[in-house]
C-alpha cells in the first residue's frame, strides 16, 4: 500500500511539473506570437511592415502567378496637417488612409505602410486604364473621408506594369517608387518605363559592387576648400566622394551617384561621408590645431527618412562633434519638391545645431520663395551665373541682387565652379563671402587639404592677399585714396548739404592721413571707387531721397574697403534743415559683436558654463519643439557646502564651484547643455541619452567626486548628490522634467549623499523644494 501511494504521489508530482512546463510553453508560444505579431505589423497603421510585405507579395507571385501592378503612394501633403494640428492628427490620417486602402483593396491584394508617409500594395490589374480607375477610386475614397480641418490630402502614384514583374519583389518595387519620384511634375499617376528607365548591365554591375566597395574601403572622403574673400584663407570645405575602383582606377562622383540614387545606395554612401567628416573634425580637435567647418551634401533619400537627422547628431556625439561644424548643403530643386517637409527638416537641422546651406541657388525658378519660406545659413550661388563669356551680364546683376539680398538677411554666400582669374576678381567686388572652385582648389584627399590648411596657418599675413593679389596688381588692391578703412561695424556721418562737406566719426579714417572730413562730396562718390559702379546711381538716388522725405531711409550698397575689398553695408539716413545724418554699417561684424555679446550674457561669470536663464529659456524651446526623441535632465547639488563657505571662505568655494565645474564637462559632451542653476547647484540637460549609457555617465560623474579638491595649500574631499530624469518618461515638459530630477537629487541625498538616484515615481513629495 505504501508503495501504490508512493507511485501516486510521484506521478502527481510528474503531472504537476508536465503542466508547468506547458503552462510556460504556452505563454512562451503566445509571446512569440505576439512578438512576431509586432514584427509584421505597422506600429502606426496595423498594416504590414515592409518586410512582411514583400515577403507576401513573393509567395502570392510564387503560387498564384497572375497578372499585378505593384503601386507606391505617397501622401504628399502630410507634413502640413501634422504642423498645423499635431502629430497625433498626422498619425490618425495615415491611419484613416489605410483604411480606405484596406476597403479598396481585394482578399489577394495586400498592401502595406513602407514608409513615413508612403504606401505600397498589389493591385489585380495589368492594364493601364483599369490601373487608373482603380487608383482614381481609392485617392478619391482617400480624400472623400472626414478630415479634421477640411485639409485636402496630394497623392502621388509610381506604378510598375506587369511586364516588369518577373524580378524579385524588392525590386519591383524599387521601380515603382522610382517612377513616382521620377515622373513628370504636376501629375499623379507615374507608370515605370523600361525603355526610360532599364539600366544598362554595367550600371547593374556597379550597383552591386557598391555594398563591397563600401566593406573594404574602395570608398574616399576628398575635400574642396572654400576661400574667404576678405583674407583669401581657407574658411571650410565641402567633402566629396571618390571611388577607388579595383580595375577603373578613381571615379568621380557623376560616375557612380546616379547609379546609387537609381538603386537606392545613395543613403549608405552619404552616411560614409558624414560619418569621415565627423572622423577628420575630431582628429583636428584632439590634436588642437586649425580646423575648419565641413559641408556634406545630402541626396532625396535622406530627406525621406524620418530620423536621418537624429543619426546625424548621434554620429556627432559619437565623435564629440559640434554639430556647428557640420553644414548641410541640399540642392535648392529638392527642396522644391515639398516645401513643408523641406522647412520641417531644416527646423530639425536648426534645433541640433547644425548649419543648412541651399546647393545650386537661382537654378530654379523658386529661389525667392525658399529664401521666404525656409532659414538659410548659407546660398551657393549656382555656377551658371558666372559661366562663359561676359555674355551673362544679365545672370550678372540677377547675382549681384541675390547677393545683397543675401546680405540683408544675414545669409553667408558661396560662388561655386570658380575656374578663372576673371570670375574671382568680380566676385571680389561684388562682396561676395566665400569662392569654390578649381581656380584655388581642386577636391584633394585629407592629407592635402590639413597639408594647405596648416601652411596657412603659418603664412604671415602680408600672404594672406593670395592669387588675387598676384593676378590683379597692388594699384587695384587699395591704392591711396580707393578705399576705407574700417576698425568699427558701425560708422556715423553728417553730411552738410549747401557746403557740400561731409564729416566721420573717428571709427572711419581714409587711407591716407586719417582724415574724417572732405569737401567735395557729391563729386568724391561719383568719380572714385569708394562706392562700387553698380551701386552708385542708388546711392544717389537714396540721398535725394533723403532730402524729400522727412524720415529714415536706407539701402544696402558696396563700400570699398582699404584692401580693395568691396563690403556690403547697410546706409541709413536722414535729413534735419541742411544737415542729412546718417550710419553705415557692417552687418555681418555687428552681428559677430551681437552674436558674442549674446554669448557672454549667457554665460555665469565665475564658472563659465551656461547660466540659468539661458539654460532655462534653451531647453524649454528645444522640449516644446519636440526636438529630440529622449533626453536627460540632470541636477546636481554639491553636498555641505555651506560648510565650505563657512570654515574655508568664500574664495576657496568659488574654487571648488570652479573644480566642479571641470568634473561635470569632463564627463558629458559639448552637444549638452550645462549650466549653473545656482549656487552649489548645476543641471544638464543631454538630448538622446537615456539608459545605460545615461548610468554610466551618472557613475562616472560619481566617480569624480572620489577625488579630492586640491590647491597650492591644501586639499579638499568634495561629494556631490545627483539626480535624473528621463524625457519623455518621466515628463513630457521643462517644469516637470527638472522638479523630477530634483526629487531625485533628494532621494539621492536621504540615501547617504555622494550618489545618483533615477527618478521614480514614488519619489514625489520627497524633496525639500527647489
Amino acid at each position: 500500500m505504501e508503495i501504490e501511494n508512493g507511485a501516486l504521489g510521484l506521478l502527481i508530482t510528474l503531472s504537476g511539473i508536465l503542466l508547468v512546463c506547458v503552462v510556460v510553453l504556452v505563454k512562451n508560444w503566445l509571446q512569440l506570437k505576439t512578438w512576431k505579431g509586432a514584427a509584421l505589423s505597422d506600429p502606426v497603421t496595423g498594416s504590414l511592415t515592409e518586410a512582411a510585405f514583400q515577403e507576401t507579395c513573393r509567395k502570392l507571385l510564387r503560387e498564384n502567378g497572375g497578372v499585378y501592378s505593384l503601386v507606391s503612394l505617397r501622401v504628399e501633403s502630410l507634413p502640413q496637417p501634422g504642423r498645423v494640428f499635431g502629430a497625433e492628427v498626422g498619425e490618425d490620417i495615415l491611419r484613416r488612409v489605410w483604411g480606405v486602402l484596406r476597403a479598396q483593396l481585394g482578399s489577394g491584394e495586400p498592401g502595406a505602410r513602407t514608409g513615413e508617409d508612403t504606401f505600397s500594395f498589389l493591385l489585380e490589374n495589368g492594364k493601364p486604364d483599369e490601373v487608373c480607375a482603380r487608383l482614381d477610386r481609392i485617392c478619391g475614397g482617400i480624400n472623400r473621408a472626414d478630415w479634421e480641418g477640411a485639409c485636402q490630402l496630394r497623392l502621388t502614384c509610381g506604378i510598375c506594369f506587369p511586364d516588369s514583374m518577373e524580378g524579385d519583389i524588392k525590386e519591383i518595387q524599387g521601380r515603382a517608387i522610382f517612377a513616382r519620384q521620377n515622373g513628370a511634375p504636376g501629375r499623379r499617376y507615374h507608370f515605370y518605363d523600361r525603355s526610360r528607365w532599364e539600366p544598362a548591365p554595367w550600371e547593374r554591375d556597379m550597383a552591386e559592387a557598391m555594398d563591397r566597395a563600401l566593406r573594404e574601403g574602395q570608398f574616399a572622403v576628398y575635400y574642396q576648400p572654400k576661400v574667404r574673400v576678405s583674407d583669401q584663407k581657407v574658411a571650410g570645405a565641402e567633402a566629396l566622394v571618390r571611388w577607388r575602383h579595383p580595375r577603373q582606377g578613381l571615379l568621380s562622383p557623376d560616375r557612380f551617384l546616379p547609379i546609387a540614387e537609381r538603386y537606392q545606395k545613395i543613403g549608405d554612401i552619404d552616411r560614409f561621408v558624414l560619418e569621415g567628416a565627423c572622423q577628420t573634425l575630431a582628429r583636428w580637435k584632439s590634436r588642437g590645431g586649425v580646423s575648419c567647418p565641413i559641408s556634406v551634401n545630402l541626396s532625396r533619400a535622406d530627406l525621406a527618412r524620418s530620423n536621418f537627422v537624429d543619426e546625424c547628431y548621434e554620429t556627432c556625439c559619437r565623435y564629440q562633434v559640434e554639430p556647428a561644424q557640420i553644414e548641410f548643403e541640399i540642392k535648392e530643386p529638392l527642396l522644391a519638391e515639398d516645401p513643408e517637409r523641406a522647412r520641417s527638416f531644416v527646423e530639425r537641422l536648426h534645433a541640433l545645431g547644425f548649419r543648412f546651406a541651399v546647393d545650386n541657388f537661382g537654378a530654379d525658378a523658386t529661389s525667392l520663395q525658399m529664401l521666404k519660406d525656409l532659414d538659410v545659413d548659407t546660398v551657393k550661388l549656382d555656377h551658371s551665373f558666372f559661366s562663359g563669356d561676359d555674355a551673362s551680364r544679365r545672370g550678372r546683376y540677377v547675382a549681384e541682387a541675390l547677393l545683397k539680398l543675401a546680405v540683408q538677411l544675414n545669409i553667408r554666400t558661396v560662388a561655386e565652379g570658380i575656374d578663372n582669374p576673371e570670375q574671382a576678381k568680380y566676385l571680389k567686388q561684388m562682396g561676395c563671402d566665400m569662392i569654390q572652385g578649381f581656380y584655388y582648389f581642386k577636391p584633394m584627399p585629407l592629407d592635402e587639404f590639413e597639408g594647405e590648411l596648416w601652411a596657412q596657418a603659418n603664412r604671415s599675413p602680408a600672404d594672406g592677399m593670395g592669387r588675387l593679389a598676384e593676378e590683379a596688381g597692388a594699384e587695384e588692391l587699395g591704392a591711396p585714396g580707393t578705399g576705407f578703412q574700417f576698425s568699427k561695424s558701425i560708422v556715423l556721418f553728417s553730411y552738410q548739404i549747401r557746403e557740400d562737406v561731409i564729416e566721420f566719426s573717428e571709427a572711419f579714417s581714409p587711407a591716407l592721413g586719417n582724415q574724417t572730413k572732405f569737401g567735395n562730396v557729391l563729386a568724391l562718390f561719383r568719380t572714385s571707387e569708394i562706392i562700387h559702379e553698380n551701386d552708385r546711381e542708388d546711392f544717389f538716388r537714396l540721398l535725394e531721397r533723403c532730402r524729400r522725405a522727412s524720415g529714415w531711409v536706407e539701402n544696402t550698397l558696396r563700400v570699398c574697403m582699404a584692401d580693395g575689398q568691396y563690403t556690403w553695408l547697410e546706409l541709413r539716413m536722414h535729413r534735419s534743415g541742411n544737415v542729412v545724418s546718417g550710419t553705415m554699417v557692417n552687418m555681418a561684424q555687428w552681428k559677430e559683436e551681437v552674436a558674442r555679446w549674446k554669448e557672454k550674457a549667457a554665460r555665469d561669470t565665475l564658472t563659465g558654463l551656461y547660466n540659468r536663464e539661458y539654460f532655462e529659456q534653451t531647453v524649454r524651446t528645444q522640449l516644446e519643439k519636440r526636438a529630440y526623441p529622449s533626453a536627460a535632465m540632470i541636477f546636481i547639488d554639491v553636498d555641505d557646502f555651506k560648510r565650505i563657505n563657512d570654515t574655508l571662505g568664500h574664495m576657496f568655494g568659488d574654487d571648488v564651484l570652479c573644480w566642479v565645474a571641470k568634473q561635470i564637462l569632463s564627463v558629458f559632451r559639448h552637444t549638452d547643455v550645462i549650466a549653473r542653476y545656482g549656487g552649489d547647484e548645476f543641471v544638464v540637460f543631454a538630448p538622446l541619452l537615456q539608459g545605460s549609457v545615461l548610468e554610466e555617465r551618472l557613475k562616472r560623474l560619481c566617480g569624480a567626486f572620489q577625488f579630492p579638491y586640491r590647491n597650492n595649500m591644501m586639499e579638499y574631499q568634495v561629494s556631490g548628490s545627483i539626480g535624473a530624469a528621463v524625457y519623455p518618461r518621466d515628463g513630457a515638459d521643462y517644469e516637470t522634467l527638472l522638479d523630477h530630477a530634483d526629487c531625485a537629487l533628494y532621494a539621492a541625498k536621504d540615501r547617504g549623499k555622494d550618489r545618483y538616484m533615477m527618478y521614480e515615481p514614488h519619489m514625489q513629495g520627497s524633496k525639500g523644494g527647489l
